[in-house]
């Protein structure tokens, strides 16, 4: 079993030369299953520009932000967090499109990570949530969520880690777990969770 330490964890703005770093980590077999191929990271990249002010099962998305994580020198994962002017909860499809079964007026914050499959179980996730959270360019967000597929228990227990809990106990309409967190839960000082 791989030793735990602690980490300090420092984020940069993911560069289109980072894509060598990142897309070989997304060759690993669970974060392929779980969030994507090698595409994925220079897919969200693109997008950054594009998804702003686009509707999205009914929220707004007020900004896409991308990130390379580094600790001891090196890089060790890739954290990405979506701004939208609200919280939606989706239930599905409709005749006229999105069906939301419930909404919160709270600038929220959508988060996906990865981490470098071979730094895996050294709290680095943890490290990484706990240092987008203290992003100066996040400081609006009142709600962050993630959305974690049942059986990505590594990712279940990071997040758990991080104090966020379960929205609901049972799987959405698309087979997911929501977990979040509200900004005034994480206490005066966010480099707690570390």
């Amino acid at each position: 079993m791989t030793p735990r330490t602690e980490a300090v964890v420092c984020l940069r703005p993911l560069a289109r030369a980072d894509l060598a770093i990142v897309e070989p980590w997304f060759r690993d077999p669970d974060t392929r299953r779980y969030l994507g191929g090698p595409e994925w990271p220079a897919a969200m990249l693109e997008r950054v520009d594009q998804a702003v002010g686009m509707e999205f099962r009914r929220a707004i998305q007020t900004g896409a932000y991308r990130y390379l994580a580094q600790a001891g020198g090196r890089a060790v994962g890739y954290i990405d967090c979506g701004t939208f002017d609200r919280c939606t909860v989706y239930g599905g499809e409709g005749k006229h499109g999105p069906i939301i079964t419930g909404s919160i007026d709270a600038p929220t914050g959508s988060i996906a990570f990865v981490i470098d499959p071979q730094l895996r179980r050294r709290r680095l996730g943890r490290a990484m949530i706990a240092a987008l959270l203290q992003r100066r360019e996040l400081q609006a967000v009142e709600l962050f969520e993630a959305g974690v597929e049942p059986a990505n228990i590594a990712s279940r227990r990071c997040l758990e880690a991080a104090r966020f809990a379960l929205r609901a106990e049972a799987p959405d309409c698309e087979g997911m777990l929501y977990y979040r967190i509200r900004r005034g839960e994480l206490g005066a000082d966010a480099r707690l969770l570390v």
